[in-house]
């Protein structure tokens, strides 16, 4: 997005900062589209759609510190199938 080099000083890149406003506006509208949507079943397991419009369910609360959303970020989520 933005570099310096001595031989050319400050360089701004306008590709790459578009790339990183819609990366950070998908990570955003996904989990807007995840919380919105997230229930607890009568079975007691929690159901929620994702973007895409598939739906996940799991036996507890992704949205929970140390739940599948947060484990998602870590990179070892399962996606809750």
């Amino acid at each position: 997005m933005l570099s310096y080099s001595t031989d050319t000083g400050w360089v701004f890149d306008p590709i790459q900062c578009i790339l990183v406003i819609i990366f950070v506006a998908f990570s955003f509208y996904r989990n807007r589209v995840r919380r919105t949507s997230l229930r607890q079943r009568e079975d007691g397991l929690y159901a929620w759609v994702e973007w895409h419009g598939g739906e996940r369910w799991s036996d507890t609360d992704p949205s929970a510190p140390g739940g599948l959303w947060a484990s998602e970020a870590d990179g070892d989520g399962d996606g809750g199938d």
